[in-house]
């Protein structure tokens, strides 16, 4: 979340009838991308502040501990903000099952001043990126395949909108001043890689003979294939033993996946080169 020194002043509202840059496409951009999106009251008129001119995505987590029974427990100040920070504190909190809770379409108070990371300038990192806050706790809580499968295709869609490439999706821990830790449990140049297959098109599942490979989705979780082969992973034990084994999965929404078990049931093969 954000954190502005109390030397670095934050913009004040616009006054009425001032123009207000917002990104109205967020939530018809993300659902376009295979995400399943909530829309949260006036979302477009939820703003911090007027200056808002993004070039970039950056990817938080909330600190708190998110369960399938309590999927979004930090949603209600991610709107409404804290007593030290208004809100809205993000662009859309991302929840326990992946689903994105879309809750403003301007201006958010999430990533305070930017110390300038790749191709993000030093400078008010509220003015420069779009905030994910992922809800989970970052201490003895990693976010769920469906939170970031489901972040890996929100970010590439974005960043398709705004003509930048995956250099332009950032952690808070890169840009932060102030020593901040999130995303935890992310290695963020991973994460860029993902991204940028997801830019790229559809990512092409090329299984080789006796080759294994994991296949990610936000709303089929992550399996194990080969060539004739699938096998759907049911827990952490197993998802971390074929992460051993096959290496980390190759992300797409729930079509791609659905394509990749198809080739993967069909036993196809790519030639050897």
């Amino acid at each position: 979340m954000d954190d502005f020194p109390p030397a670095f002043p934050r913009p004040s509202s616009p006054p009425d009838g001032g123009l207000m840059a917002t990104i109205p496409w967020l939530a018809d951009v993300l659902r376009a991308a295979g995400v399943t999106v909530v829309e949260h009251g006036n979302w477009l008129g939820r703003v911090s502040g007027s200056s808002f001119a993004p070039i970039g995505v950056l990817w938080h987590h909330t600190a708190a501990t998110s369960s399938a029974g309590n999927p979004h427990p930090a949603l209600n100040i991610c709107v409404n903000g804290r007593s030290d920070l208004p809100g809205p504190l993000c662009q859309a909190l991302v929840d326990y099952h992946g689903v994105f809770h879309v809750i403003s379409g301007g201006r958010a108070n999430h990533a305070g001043v930017s110390r300038g990371s790749g191709p993000i300038p030093a400078g008010d990192g509220n003015t420069l990126m779009v905030g994910w806050e992922i809800d989970y706790n970052g201490v003895n809580q990693a976010m769920t395949g469906a939170q970031y499968s489901a972040s890996v295709l929100a970010t590439a869609a974005v960043l398709r909108r705004l003509g930048r490439d995956a250099s332009h999706a950032r952690g808070h821990r890169e840009t932060s001043t102030s020593g901040k830790i999130d995303p935890s449990f992310i290695d963020l140049d991973s994460m860029r890689a993902d991204v940028a297959r997801q830019l790229a098109g559809n990512p092409p599942l090329d299984l080789t003979e006796n080759d294994m490979k994991l296949i990610q989705s936000p709303g089929r979780g992550i399996a194990l294939v080969g060539p004739g082969y699938f096998r759907q992973l049911r827990n952490d034990e197993e998802v971390h033993a074929a992460v051993a084994l096959a290496g980390n999965p190759l992300v797409g929404n729930d079509r791609q996946f659905d394509l990749w078990r198809s080739i993967a049931y069909d036993g196809q093969v790519k030639a050897p080169s």
